[in-house]
């Protein structure tokens, strides 16, 4: 083949190339075919660079408020719960009290269940967008191990027990784990029946994690009791679990998290915003914390309790 021809085949390649790319229709049909081989190459990379940068902005939205009323919290059980001895400032007398009618007000009940529960939905909806749900998925257990280790650590120093070992946060980086393994099952199946056999099975399991988590959570069946019996060790270790800090029960939120892998695949097949009239940048200060929701997560956990504890214990000062 001559030198002339391959590089008429090179420059068709690249056209073709750059006409499958994802939100072409920006790009002039006249203009493409006028391109050099390495201008194609150029604008393949531009675009594909672009397409990396796009967020869904409403998913980061939705978890962004999520995550800032999980800091809201976390802020009055660390006021409130954090310290035993009386505040010294006006503000903290206030936020004390505050904390207080919160933690035992109408207002949280209802609100924790449904924000969390929307926080989970959320990162389920947000494996649609995943280039990699395994390496997403060995990320957060391994940041949900770090998390876990430092606030052992803060309860080591502080002489008190904080520890977290199973909250929020291990309850997505566990069930993207699981989701890992469920894609890869589904990527195997080549036949339509097998398919159809699997979705009735994945409806399945979906249903038993949010009916039995839902019953164990408001039937007052509590798992010491249903799982490890009423007194023995068994008991003793799983109330350790809990730790004395934060603590999630992995069902039902498990299955809102799959429910949410379902609502991304239909809703955003083409992964683009259904939302696209609004300009983003006007909600970015919440999109950025949903965005980076995990460290959003642990940074405020780790200073807020820290920043607390070092002017009231410390230098006695609030």
């Amino acid at each position: 083949m001559s030198k002339k021809n391959k590089q008429k085949n090179k420059s068709t390649q690249c056209k073709s190339k750059l006409q499958n790319v994802e939100n072409l229709q920006t790009v002039d049909s006249i203009a493409v075919e006028q391109l050099t081989p390495e201008q194609v190459e150029e604008e393949i990379n531009e675009l594909a660079a672009t397409h990396k940068r796009e967020r869904i902005w409403e998913v980061d939205f939705v978890r962004g408020l999520m995550i800032l009323f999980v800091v809201w919290d976390h802020f009055m059980w660390d006021v409130y719960f954090g310290f035993t001895s009386s505040y010294n400032t006006a503000l903290f007398q206030w936020l004390y009290k505050l904390g207080g009618d919160y933690y035992s007000g109408a207002l949280r009940n209802v609100t924790h269940d449904v924000f969390v529960t929307l926080f989970v939905l959320t990162s389920g909806v947000s494996c649609s967008f995943s280039r990699s749900n395994g390496k997403r998925a060995i990320k957060m257990c391994a940041f949900a191990v770090l998390f876990s280790a430092v606030t052992y650590a803060l309860s080591a120093i502080l002489q008190d027990e904080l520890t977290i070992y199973f909250n929020v946060i291990h309850v997505v980086a566990l069930s993207v784990l699981i989701y890992t393994a469920i894609e890869w099952i589904w990527s195997k199946l080549t036949k339509n029946w097998q398919k159809n056999i699997f979705g009735v099975i994945f409806f399945a399991i979906t249903m038993t994690a949010l009916i039995v988590g839902h019953c164990a959570k408001y039937m007052n069946i509590h798992w010491t009791n249903l799982i490890f019996g009423e007194s023995g060790w068994r008991t003793a270790v799983i109330k350790k679990f809990y730790g004395g800090g934060d603590y999630l029960a992995f069902l039902p939120d498990f299955g809102w998290f799959l429910v949410g892998v379902v609502l991304g695949k239909a809703l955003y097949r083409e992964r683009k915003s259904i939302f696209p009239s609004v300009n983003p940048k006007y909600v970015c200060p919440v999109t950025f914390c949903g965005r980076y929701s995990l460290w959003v997560y642990f940074i405020s956990q780790v200073v807020m309790y820290g920043v607390i504890y070092l002017l009231h214990e410390v230098v006695n000062v609030l």
